[in-house]
């Protein structure tokens, strides 16, 4: 097992493999949480040598076991498309690297397993990056909930908005662009359903031509029951998380990274039909002035909860504690989605599995 104690001034060695688009928002976030980052493995060498010379990495590799060989990290950030997260991150663990895997975790429940042996093997922490539970206004509502301030949670609601990105992996997920899109919704719904006893989904196409696009899901969980949506087609794009109690509503829009109280209030009835109106405006325009001021003198990046989530896994990776998202929680979310699919009779796509390719995201 590779030390805690990290590189050379203290510092983690990390590595990265996959080195597209998602892994420049990963750099600055491991270098600010005290991350040395020794080298970066891609299949495409133009794609990896164009990431180290943007971000002054010194070292470039072609494939993921030469560059544990050589560098012996004590972190590896897997940053590849789906289908390739359970083989690389299996290599990573097994020889006790902790090992932080973009969403999702896997394309399955068998490869989920996989990779928890291997973690058990290696003596090493496995993490998925669930980043959206870690972005300020996440973590303010989490708090509230924490603290009784919306009593009991008596459901959860998601919706998102948007197209999914054009990659060519996304051939190799179930549900393809519905897919792509379904993690980060799905992983917020269950932080706070608890383990689903039940859902209910359905996937259909208002375009005519074949391909699911929209996607609707009721589920009942240990703790409340939750609706998630997903539009392909609707404009503008748009990601709220509303958590529903019986004392109060709070309702997050990870786009604008906004939190919305809604209460009773014990007033006369006809200044309470204005009130509420004049709340949420209020607070809408006092935090959207914070957050303009904080991104100008750049306090707030792009990914907040990307970099609050690797800082927290660094934190536990040096201390010995359990990663900010389990090996669990992150399983969970490709349980579920297995059974959405099934649910929505979205037929599994025939992808490589853990033998294909390492490209970046």
């Amino acid at each position: 097992m590779q030390s805690n104690e990290g590189g050379s001034g203290g510092n983690l060695k990390v590595g990265i493999v996959g080195c597209g688009t998602i892994a420049a928002a990963h750099i600055p976030y491991i270098r600010g949480s005290g991350g040395e980052l020794v080298g970066v493995a891609d299949m495409s060498l133009r794609q990896a040598s164009e990431l180290a010379d943007r971000f002054d990495v010194q070292r470039v590799y072609r494939g993921l076991s030469d560059l544990l060989e050589c560098e012996q990290p004590d972190v590896l950030h897997v940053l590849t498309p789906p289908h390739t997260h359970a083989r690389l991150a299996v290599e990573a663990l097994e020889r006790g690297i902790h090992t932080l895997i973009e969403k999702p975790m896997a394309i399955d429940g068998a490869e989920c397993d996989l990779i928890a042996a291997a973690a058990e093997r290696g003596q090493a922490l496995v993490c998925a990056d669930h980043n959206r539970l870690f972005d300020p206004p996440m973590l303010k509502a989490r708090q509230l909930l924490a603290d009784g301030a919306l009593g009991n949670l008596v459901a959860v609601e998601s919706y998102q908005a948007g197209a999914a990105s054009e990659r060519d992996w996304l051939a190799t997920l179930s549900g393809g662009g519905l897919g792509d899109l379904i993690p980060h919704p799905l992983y917020l719904q269950l932080a706070f359903l608890g383990e689903v006893r039940d859902l209910h989904a359905v996937a259909f196409d208002v375009a005519g031509d074949g391909s699911p696009r929209e996607l609707r899901v009721f589920m009942q969980g240990d703790r409340c029951s939750g609706f998630l949506t997903i539009s392909m087609n609707a404009s503008p794009g748009l990601n709220t998380l509303k958590l529903c109690g019986s004392k109060m509503t709070v309702e997050v829009n990870l786009n604008n990274m906004t939190i919305v109280r809604r209460r009773d209030y014990d007033v006369p009835k006809v200044i309470g039909k204005s009130l509420p109106n004049l709340d949420e405006s209020y607070q809408l325009l006092s935090q959207m002035t914070v957050n303009v001021a904080n991104f100008v003198r750049g306090k707030i990046r792009y990914y907040p909860g990307m970099g609050e989530l690797i800082s927290r896994f660094y934190d536990a990776v040096r201390g010995g504690r359990q990663a900010p998202v389990s090996m669990e929680e992150g399983a969970a979310v490709v349980r579920v989605t297995e059974r959405i699919w099934r649910q929505a009779a979205i037929a599994p796509e025939q992808s490589g599995g853990i033998a294909s390719s390492v490209t970046g995201e």
